[in-house]
């Protein structure tokens, strides 16, 4: 199981591959721009070069960046939804510019009231949009589940579902949330919940779609959609249900990122709790 973190890249993309190293995982997550603002300066190709040299003789894979908070690829406002796209289309382009193996966004809001099923032919459009706009791009884009918060798409396996199966092209896979899927009501905290929600994601996606897990405790409880994370078991879903999430055989060789709380403080102790728990201390 590849281990790993997002970390952050105010010092440089070098710099958060040097912090991973030094946390000894074996792959990463970033962002590529701040996920608080639409615009940013175009990357410096030569640093970018710089970076792939550097990641690739690391050895770590896979390298995993994730997109701006403020995309909404499912928006009902045409414009709203004009500027997701481009502002997507520009995200793939940063991220195969970084060589990264996948780009993580989520599913977006369907934000009208009744308007669900719109919103969800709304993000499989978009998302067409933005691999035909890519087509030279080598990076896959990652859906990632949500906890189903308001008008927020993506809680609901169909969701994503509706999407593979739609567009049908290798350049898509998954990101499963642990702490997004538990917030939904994904039950995750007992081996039969688990038993079972894995399952349901294999009957509905496939399990031959999931490339990604973001490992992440849940402070809310289980259907509550609250979209908060906690340290590793530390929360409501707990030891014994990550203990049994992580060592399970269908996904125990898939890669696990956390985006646990006070990273800066708290990283390399939730890195060692995982460790701890697949009894793989390094």
């Amino acid at each position: 199981m590849p281990l790993g973190a997002h970390l952050p890249t105010a010092k440089g993309f070098l710099a958060a591959l040097e912090h991973a190293e030094n946390l000894n995982c074996d792959c990463l997550q970033i962002f590529s721009k701040s996920p608080r603002q639409w615009n940013a300066s175009p990357l410096d190709e030569s640093k970018a070069e710089i970076f792939r040299a550097a990641w690739n003789t690391s050895g770590f894979a896979p390298l995993v960046v994730h997109d701006s908070y403020l995309i909404n690829l499912a928006a009902p406002d045409p414009v709203v939804l004009e500027k997701s796209i481009a502002a997507m289309i520009d995200e793939v382009r940063r991220a195969d510019l970084l060589g990264a193996n996948f780009l993580v966004t989520h599913c977006g809001a369907f934000i009208t009231k009744g308007d669900e099923e719109n919103g969800v032919r709304r993000l499989a459009d978009s998302v067409e949009k933005v691999l035909l706009a890519t087509s030279d791009a080598k990076v896959k884009i990652a859906l990632e589940n949500t906890c189903g918060q308001g008008t927020c798409l993506g809680g609901s396996f169909e969701h994503i579902a509706f999407v593979l199966q739609t567009l049908n092209t290798s350049r898509l896979a998954v990101c499963f949330d642990t702490c997004h899927a538990f917030a939904y009501g994904h039950e995750l905290s007992t081996p039969s919940g688990i038993e079972s929600t894995l399952q349901n994601f294999d009957e509905i996606i496939g399990l031959q779609n999931l490339a990604v897990i973001h490992l992440n405790d849940s402070k809310g409880e289980a259907g509550g959609h609250l979209d908060r994370h906690e340290h590793i078991a530390q929360g409501k879903i707990g030891r014994e249900g990550l203990e049994f999430f992580v060592n399970h055989p269908k996904i125990n060789e898939l890669p696990m990122i956390l985006e646990t709380p006070e990273l800066e403080t708290m990283i390399e102790a939730n890195l060692e709790m995982v460790r701890e728990l697949r009894g793989q201390k390094k």
